[in-house]
């Protein structure tokens, strides 16, 4: 699932404004609320990629990796299904994110 991500004006401002709310996710919601989006599959929506690249975000922050990944600054991709195994974020298989 890829989505080429082409930043429109305002981009920085709508995925700040995203990561407030994000932000606000427990780790158990923002995993569940990324499985959604797996679920869903990357729609072709600049919304839905603009709400991606926040989440990347916060995962980042809170894992240092995350499962949504940005290949050469414009290709955004998810990566399968992850779940928390004590306290560490790993894909449904057990394999650690990278």
């Amino acid at each position: 699932m890829e989505y080429m991500l082409i930043v429109r004006e305002g981009f920085r401002e709508e995925v700040e404004k995203n990561m407030l709310e994000i932000e606000k996710f427990t780790n158990e919601e923002l995993v569940q609320a990324y499985n959604r989006q797996v679920k869903i599959g990357i729609v072709a929506v600049y919304a839905q990629a603009v709400y991606l690249a926040s989440m990347r975000y916060v995962f980042l922050a809170r894992f240092q990796k995350s499962p949504i990944l940005i290949n050469d600054r414009i290709i955004l991709k998810l990566s399968g299904f992850v779940k928390l195994e004590n306290h560490l974020l790993c894909y449904a298989d057990n394999e650690p994110v990278a």
